[in-house]
């Protein structure tokens, strides 16, 4: 592929996810319920992560930007009508989203279990501040944490890492948002440290895990398109050449 077909991949990608991001943030389709006080979590910043893994930071940062944009533009509270609180730190989704997969497709297992261990404490903690408050649902919350450290932890005894790689660089992408977001908030002065530490665990960790999930499926499948394409380029070459 050539350096012109790449920046017309990447063009193409990012007013594709950016389109999303947009139908996202200013409708209600990015807000899926969960039986959690925080009622939902959001799924408008997954387009920002996906662009950055697939695309680099420049389009994480881009598609980033539209998030921030949207949530500007539709916001109903006095935080989110900041453009600090809505748009500054949503450009960041996408690049440390980027920067986290470069750095892991080539890392050891080591760096990658101590990674996996830190998703499962953070997953803990939001099962035990669950717990506080929904009895059933966190130990509902508590069970599928452990299956889902099992099920990374297999995946690298099968070297698959591209998988803990693409999990990993999700959970990073969303904390950037979430951490930041909230971080800005308290700076503002819109919420109290307590209050933003809260909200974090309540938005956060579902918002982790829908992100993970879906970055997975969707970037595992675009990968396997792609291969396929190019097997099947090369096997029409290769005809081509023999006739």
């Amino acid at each position: 592929m050539t350096s012109d077909d790449r920046g017309i991949r990447r063009i193409i990608t990012a007013g594709l996810l950016l389109a999303i991001t947009l139908l996202l943030t200013l409708t209600r389709i990015g807000m899926i319920p969960v039986p959690t006080p925080a009622a939902h979590a959001t799924i408008a910043h997954v387009p920002a992560i996906l662009g950055g893994i697939l695309e680099g930071s420049l389009v994480g940062l881009i598609v980033g930007l539209g998030f921030g944009f949207g949530s500007f533009m539709s916001a109903t509270v006095p935080m989110f009508k900041d453009p600090l609180v809505a748009v500054l730190p949503r450009l960041f989704i996408g690049v440390t989203a980027a920067f986290t997969f470069a750095a892991l497709r080539h890392a050891r297992k080591q760096v990658l279990y101590g990674m996996v261990a830190v998703m499962f404490v953070l997953l803990m903690a939001f099962s035990y501040q669950t717990i506080r408050n929904i009895l059933w649902l966190g130990i509902v919350v508590g069970l599928l944490s452990i299956a889902i450290t099992v099920l990374l932890y297999l995946w690298m005894q099968r070297e698959d890492v591209q998988v803990v790689g693409l999990a990993i660089s999700a959970t990073v992408g969303t904390l950037t948002n979430t951490v930041l977001v909230l971080g800005m908030g308290v700076l503002r002065g819109y919420m109290t440290a307590e209050a933003a530490w809260a909200i974090g665990l309540m938005h956060g960790i579902p918002e982790v895990i829908v992100a993970a999930v879906v970055v997975v499926a969707v970037v595992t499948a675009v990968r396997q398109i792609g291969q396929k394409s190019r097997r099947s380029r090369l096997t029409t070459e290769t005809t081509r050449r023999a006739g």
